[in-house]
Order: C-alpha cells, then structure tokens, then sequence
C-alpha cells in the first residue's frame, strides 16, 4: 500500500477527526501531510495536528503576530 492511500484511508477514518463539521480539529501519526483538507473540501483546509511539524508552524504564526505588534507600536 502507498502512503497516498493510507493518507487517504486515514484522512477519512472518522476516530481521526474531533468533529466532522467545518470547524474540525484532524490528527493522524500515519497521515504525512501538514495540511489536509477540512471533513468537507469545500470549507478549506486544516492541520494535521498529529504531523510533527504542526507546532512549529504554530510558533512560527505566533512570531509573526509579535513582530507585527512590536512593528506597530513602534511606527505609531
């Protein structure tokens, strides 16, 4: 089996997800994508907060929020 359809099988095992709707949190060790789309495609995508790389991208967003707050208060 590729890892392409265990991303697949995982992605849509429902004990994968916290909720299925359009605000659902998805984690999987087995999935290798950062990000997946949401339960319905159709709202967008989400991280998979079971991928190792999943905090550092948090830390990264929450950097940024900071520099642009210390940029703002700076120039203001």
């Amino acid at each position: 089996m590729k890892q392409d359809d265990i991303n697949e099988i995982e992605w849509r095992n429902p004990a994968n997800w916290t909720w299925r709707g359009p605000l659902g949190l998805y984690a999987s060790k087995r999935d290798t994508r950062l990000l997946v789309p949401k339960a319905m495609p159709m709202m967008g995508w989400t991280l998979n907060f079971g991928h190792p790389g999943w905090t550092g991208v948090l830390v990264a967003l929450a950097a940024l929020a900071l520099v642009l707050a210390v940029a703002q208060g700076l120039f203001t």
